[in-house]
């Protein structure tokens, strides 16, 4: 008997079988338990995920003489003849290569004849999508009141675009892309059916690249078994299969990435190449990297179920994360993305390739805010970088030595000498009482002890200070930045701290956002108004009027 493929040997014959498909599988099974069976049904989703399979199950489940909780027995006469091909109850027609009026005509004309053996003659026109618009219009009646022993059974991969009259006359189901976990349970009862092992890693990766669709992951793991030696697959023979690359690889191309090491990206793009390996595939696998990294920067817990991936592998993402920003992973994958595009039509991948991964080296030297934000948020980056490091006890350390240094070399100078070089006496500092002066040294602390906090208020405009409450002033067009960094409650307490040690008294800081200001602006201009005044003609010559004010 010839070799009969994966996908097609394990195809479900029942309902229980069939994976991924939850929701439909109970809708249908009960309206067949129940006998309220509809005259037609649409089947869509994408490749590979059972809706022809379906198909059949449902022709064979609803002509089934024995039923079993609405599965089809595989045994009676009508089931026999089903699975064989012999009847004309079931009808299969491919819209793709019979998609003109005549062959709907056809087949309507064959609509009034009753079943032979079942119960329903059973249509199923397969990428109905592809019919011509002629042969839709003929078949919308009949498809709309057709003889009580005919159902009709619609598949298409786009849905989108039928016409809504032929939508307005069917039950739709929708099938979802197939977890990976449900298709690689899947593979291993094959597999150990055929009495071949596989590594765990190398069965991941070929439910990844099946992106959802148990039919492409068979017809990968018939490939993979044809290769396989001692009937065992691994991970390096799928990666030759996929022509995919190592996930070693990858981290270190990625590390030279984050690292802008542009030298070391395109001597292992040189590298790449030598192997064989194709650039628009590396490329896909990268971006996948890269929203690995974006992930784990969002996700602060448990990212592995969502990336499909291993506690261990989670924590590798994790670190690599630590030292990019998340403005500049988006801007690398967006740059990725565009050059995917590109590459299917260049005539030479390779440059496409070095083309994208150079730029993503490259640092944004754009004035825009997207770019100011990059770069701000590599500089939030390296201080946390710094700030754990700090927690670790590495600088501490390094400090601690630093003073055992400075001892000795007090010690060594003799305490005579020590005692001679007295300290100098600190000078006592006026405290300052004009707010503005407050405001300007409390602005110089910062630069020297908080630079990323400084550089958030270096540029804005301080609107005074009332009831000890000292206010800046945030433009509408910074709200979504500025304002909401300067408005949590940490930045918040480090201003109103220094501002209070500045003072030597109790002050607070608060951010006030330029379309709330409303009557503080106001009462700013007329303060600045009136200063302008008494600067030009004295104080002694200008009398304002507070009640008309």
């Amino acid at each position: 008997m010839a070799y009969q493929a994966l996908y097609r040997k394990w195809r479900p014959t029942t309902f229980e079988s069939v994976i991924g498909q939850t929701a439909t599988v109970k809708t249908l099974r009960h309206q067949i338990e129940s006998g309220r069976i509809a005259h037609a049904y649409l089947f869509c989703g994408c490749r590979g995920t059972g809706k022809t399979t379906m198909a059949k199950l449902m022709s064979r489940a609803i002509n089934c003489q024995n039923p079993n909780h609405g599965d089809p027995c595989g045994t009676c006469e009508a089931c026999q003849s089903i699975i064989s091909e012999t009847t004309m109850d079931v009808l299969e027609l491919d819209a793709a290569s019979n998609n003109s009026v005549d062959n709907i005509r056809e087949l309507l004309e064959q609509v009034r004849y009753p079943a032979q053996i079942g119960r329903y003659k059973v249509y199923i026109i397969d990428e109905v999508h592809m019919l011509s618009t002629a042969a839709f219009n003929a078949l919308l009646k009949t498809l709309e009141e057709p003889p009580a022993h005919v159902v009709f059974i619609l598949a298409t991969t786009e849905p989108q675009k039928l016409p809504a009259t032929i939508l307005s006359r069917v039950q739709r189901y929708d099938f979802g892309r197939i977890p990976s976990n449900l298709i690689v349970e899947r593979m291993e009862l094959a597999l150990a059916d055929m009495h071949y092992t596989a590594d765990g890693e190398a069965l991941r990766m070929v439910a990844r690249a099946a992106e959802g669709a148990m039919r492409d992951a068979f017809s990968i793991l018939d490939m993979c078994v044809a290769g396989a030696e001692n009937q065992n697959i691994t991970a390096a023979q799928v990666r030759d299969v996929l022509g995919t690359s190592d996930r070693e690889f990858l981290f270190d191309f990625a590390q030279s990435l984050v690292a802008r090491d542009s030298a070391g990206v395109m001597r292992k793009v040189d590298d790449l190449m030598r192997s064989g390996r194709e650039p628009l595939v590396f490329l896909r696998e990268l971006s996948v990297h890269m929203r690995a990294l974006l992930t784990v920067k969002a996700i602060t817990q448990d990212a592995a179920s969502i990336l499909d991936v291993t506690e261990e592998d989670e924590a590798r993402y994790r670190k690599q994360a630590q030292d990019i920003s998340s403005e500049r992973l988006l801007r690398v994958l967006d740059t990725f993305m565009h050059a995917e595009t590109e590459l299917r039509f260049a005539s030479t991948p390779r440059i496409g390739l070095e083309a994208a991964v150079l730029k993503a080296c490259q640092s944004n030297q754009e004035v825009d805010q997207s770019a100011l934000l990059e770069r701000i948020g590599e500089l939030e980056s390296k201080l946390s970088r710094f700030e754990s490091e700090i927690a670790s006890g590495k600088i501490a350390v390094s400090m601690e030595g630093q003073k055992q240094s400075t001892r000795r070399r007090e010690d060594a100078g003799g305490s005579s000498a020590s005692a001679a070089k007295s300290p100098p006496q600190k000078t006592a500092q006026p405290v300052p009482t004009d707010e503005k002066e407050i405001w300007k040294k409390t602005l110089s602390q910062l630069a020297k002890t908080q630079p990323p906090l400084f550089g958030l208020l270096r540029n804005e405009r301080f609107i005074g200070a009332k009831d000890n409450v000292y206010q800046v002033m945030i433009p509408v067009s910074k709200k979504d930045f500025s304002y909401v960094k300067l408005s949590q409650q940490q930045r918040r307490d480090t201003v109103s701290q220094i501002l209070s040690e500045v003072a030597n008294t109790k002050l607070r800081f608060e951010v006030v956002l330029e379309q709330d200001a409303g009557n503080v602006k106001l009462n700013n201009v007329r303060e600045e108004a009136q200063q302008s005044l008494i600067d030009a003609f004295g104080r002694d010559t200008v009398q304002i009027d507070e009640a008309k004010q």
